[in-house]
């Protein structure tokens, strides 16, 4: 009987570290997300400042783009999947020609 108990203590502590080991990895994953570039038309909304490019609005955040609206950028940033679309928080920006 003590043999049983000490194999559920066993099973339960395994299941904890791989429960626990699989949540480490995801976010490592995504503490590595590697800078991407879009370009796009920066854009005034109730949302807030965005990059209106060719694959879709990205939501600003990280730089204040506001003297930029209207104009053309080229941005430099992670993108992640926020609850109201994609977000760039932006590391780097220039305006460019079109």
């Amino acid at each position: 009987m003590a043999t049983n108990r000490h194999g559920l203590v066993l099973v339960m502590l395994l299941s904890f570290l791989v429960i626990f080991g699989l949540g480490t990895v995801g976010k490592s994953a995504a503490a590595v997300a590697e800078p991407e570039t879009i370009a796009g038309t920066v854009i005034k909304t109730d949302k807030g400042i965005i990059i209106e490019a060719e694959d879709g609005d990205y939501l600003v955040k990280g730089a204040d783009l506001s003297k930029m609206v209207g104009k053309m950028v080229e941005a430099t940033g992670i993108i992640t999947e926020g609850e109201k679309g994609d977000v760039i928080d932006v590391k780097s920006f220039e305006e460019i020609q079109e």
